[in-house]
């Protein structure tokens, strides 16, 4: 059986949402949904009757098509956001990894560079003879600081990325995805921080990282809803640490908190043990094991997440 590739567009879904709203909206007339507000008999004349009745008996019908469009509205708009914000969270990490690629090739050619133009500023005694066979001493550098292939300046220190997109020249099926990434002294990330959106669509998200020693890091989240997430580690020398993760909505409001200790925070594989002895999500992975087969349903320790 051959295999197929599943795409789903969605800012065309999160448009769909916005149209469903809008047709909820129209359903929504006051003279359909509120008894108290039926038209006059001084302006329908002799159908004054008739019409109030149709509008009696199909007030419920209206209202319950009502509710289900806007049940059907925030579904479209739930699953566009959430499959919006994955390609984000990946598009984020990507961006980030390109700006430090460029970062590292720019760091080489630097280096290469000052260590050419210090070896032009460096000078040894050496032998030499004249055209008559007489040895002399002269300094010689110990690079031609007039070298053809010597190295290029490395220019400025690469810290930022952009990239847009407009497929079709409509302002649909874009993106516009721009990072500033910070270095420590050792050509390290120091902080990172993303912004993606899709142009007028509204999809929007946004994530800043900063860095701390031994596998420490505070990443905040701004989802496309309004809503935030704060991860917070904190790693020791010895690899033990910390991490707290903190929901709120867009009003600020704390939803959710989850707490987790940990081991080997200072390298590329932590692992996190839950603290909440009825937590649903005990691997530290952001899902709700006791309702995921694949999680860790009889074990509270499980493989981190450095997101």
């Amino acid at each position: 059986m051959p295999g197929y590739d599943l795409v789903i567009d969605y800012e065309l879904l999160n448009t769909l949402a916005k149209d469903t709203e809008r047709l909820k909206e129209q359903l929504a007339d006051s003279r359909l949904l509120g008894r108290g507000d039926f038209f006059h008999k001084g302006d329908l004349g002799g159908a004054f009757g008739a019409v109030n009745m149709y509008l009696l008996q199909w007030t419920g019908p209206f209202d319950n098509a009502k509710e289900l469009l806007e049940a059907l509205s925030q579904t479209y708009k739930f699953a566009a956001q959430k499959m919006f914000e994955t390609d984000a969270s990946f598009a984020s990490s990507a961006n980030t990894q390109a700006v430090a690629w460029k970062h590292s090739l720019w760091d080489m050619n630097k280096k290469a560079y000052e260590n050419w133009k210090y070896l032009t500023e460096q000078t040894i005694l050496v032998h030499a003879w004249d055209k008559n066979g007489h040895e002399y001493l002269k300094q010689q550098r110990l690079a031609d600081p007039n070298a053809k292939d010597a190295p290029a300046p490395p220019g400025p220190e690469p810290t930022d990325g952009e990239a847009h997109n407009d497929d079709f020249g409509d302002g649909t099926n874009n993106y516009n995805h721009s990072s500033h990434v910070t270095f420590d002294s050792d050509g390290k990330v120091a902080s990172s921080d993303t912004k993606i959106d899709d142009g007028a669509g509204g999809l929007t998200y946004h994530e800043h990282t900063d860095n701390g020693k031994n596998g420490s890091y505070t990443t905040t989240i701004t989802h496309t809803d309004g809503s935030t997430t704060v991860i917070e580690v904190h790693g020791n020398e010895n690899g033990s640490g910390t991490r707290n993760v903190t929901e709120t909505d867009k009003d600020g409001k704390t939803t959710s908190t989850s707490s987790y200790t940990g081991t080997g925070v200072n390298t590329d594989n932590p692992q996190w043990t839950n603290t909440d002895p009825d937590a649903t999500d005990t691997d530290g992975d952001g899902k709700n094991d006791k309702n995921d087969p694949s999680g860790s349903q009889n074990s509270n320790t499980g493989v981190g997440s450095t997101v």
